[in-house]
C-alpha cells in the first residue's frame, strides 16, 4: 500500500463534497453537528487528501498544536475514508504517514455514541503500539472522548 498526501486546496469542490458527507456521518452520532460552510472553507487549506495507489481515498487534518509551554502535542483534528474504501488498510496507512516521525504526544476527540470510530482507534492503538497517556492541560470537549498517545520515541 502506497500512502500519499496532496493539499485539498488542489480541489476544493471535491474536498467539501467529501467534507459534507462526512458531517452528515457524524450528524448520526450527535444530532447538534451541523454542516457550517465557512467552517470547511477554512478547513481545506490544512486538509490533505489520502491517496492510496493515486485513488483519492477521504481525508484527514492534522495540526501541531501548542498548549501554554507544551508544543509537543499533535493533533489528528478529522480524519474520513469514503465508504467504500474502508477497513482496507488506507485509514491506517494514513495515520502511520501523518504522524511519521512524530516525537511528542498525539491526540483526537471521538464522539461519545461513535462506537465504530472507538474501536478504530482501539486497533490503531494495537497495530501501532501507541500507549495512552494523561495530558491534564487538554481541555476536554463536551460529548466527546478525548486520547492522548504517546508518540514515537526513536
Amino acid at each position: 500500500m502506497n500512502i500519499e498526501f496532496i493539499p485539498c486546496y488542489s480541489d476544493r469542490e471535491l474536498f467539501l463534497k467529501m467534507a459534507r458527507d462526512y458531517v452528515k456521518t457524524l450528524h448520526e452520532y450527535d444530532n447538534t453537528i451541523v454542516w457550517d460552510l465557512l467552517t470547511w472553507e477554512n478547513a481545506v487549506w490544512n486538509a490533505k487528501f489520502i491517496l492510496e495507489d493515486r485513488t483519492i481515498q477521504g481525508f484527514i487534518i492534522v495540526e501541531e498544536v501548542e498548549y501554554r509551554m507544551y508544543n509537543d502535542l499533535l493533533y489528528i483534528t478529522e480524519l474520513y475514508i469514503v465508504p467504500e474504501a474502508r477497513k482496507k488498510g488506507a485509514a491506517l496507512g494514513a495515520i502511520k504517514e501523518a504522524v511519521k516521525g512524530w516525537d511528542g504526544d498525539i491526540f483526537l476527540y471521538i464522539l461519545d455514541r461513535n462506537f465504530e470510530a472507538k474501536m478504530f482507534w482501539t486497533i490503531v492503538e494495537e497495530k501501532l503500539g501507541w500507549k495512552r497517556v494523561e495530558r491534564p492541560e487538554i481541555r476536554q470537549e463536551r460529548g466527546c472522548e478525548l486520547r492522548v498517545y504517546q508518540g514515537e520515541k526513536e
